[in-house]
């Protein structure tokens, strides 16, 4: 794996903020089995992978993640990143018992800060906007942390149906 051409502001931003959200989760009370926690954080990087690579591609190129448009170390670490934040979602949904309408108003509270953080991200340099605008991120979040909510729904349903060893 390639190493980052210069190891600047971004990359300083980015370890601090894993060791923060990773510190936050290792405090946080345990709520849920660690198969779970650990698919939660997993679904939550593989979306964030997954839309980077379509919407920064060479032939669609709307940003750059960390200084270049090449592949190193630290763009995986924003993947890490990802991860606790997916988590601390579905673990206050779940905390918080949200029902109802309020799945909604959570869900938009949600997006405007997962918004903010990027545009925070984007001012240390961790994207590089070349025609994406972190409003078009507000929908996608819309759009994602529903299928999160479901995800999380459908683990635990399965979770729960599975026979455990005594």
């Amino acid at each position: 794996m390639k190493l980052p051409n210069s190891f600047d502001i971004n990359e300083w931003f980015i370890l601090i903020c894993i060791l923060i959200a990773y510190s936050i989760v290792y405090l946080l009370p345990k709520r849920f089995p660690l198969s779970v926690t650990i698919l939660i954080m997993l679904f939550s990087s593989t979306i964030a992978r997954f839309a980077d690579h379509i919407l920064s591609t060479p032939r669609i190129d709307l940003y750059d993640i960390m200084n270049s448009p090449y592949y190193d170390l630290f763009d995986i670490f924003t993947y890490v990143l990802v991860a606790p934040t997916g988590y601390f979602f579905v673990y206050f949904y779940d905390r918080l018992r949200i029902k109802g309408y309020w799945i909604a108003v959570y869900i938009v509270i949600w997006s405007t800060f997962g918004t903010a953080f990027e545009w925070l991200s984007s001012y240390f340099k961790v994207f590089i906007y070349k025609g994406w605008k972190p409003t078009y991120s507000f929908t996608f979040y819309l759009f994602v942390q529903p299928l999160t909510l479901l995800f999380f729904k459908y683990v635990t349903f399965i979770h729960q149906k599975t026979p455990k060893d005594n």
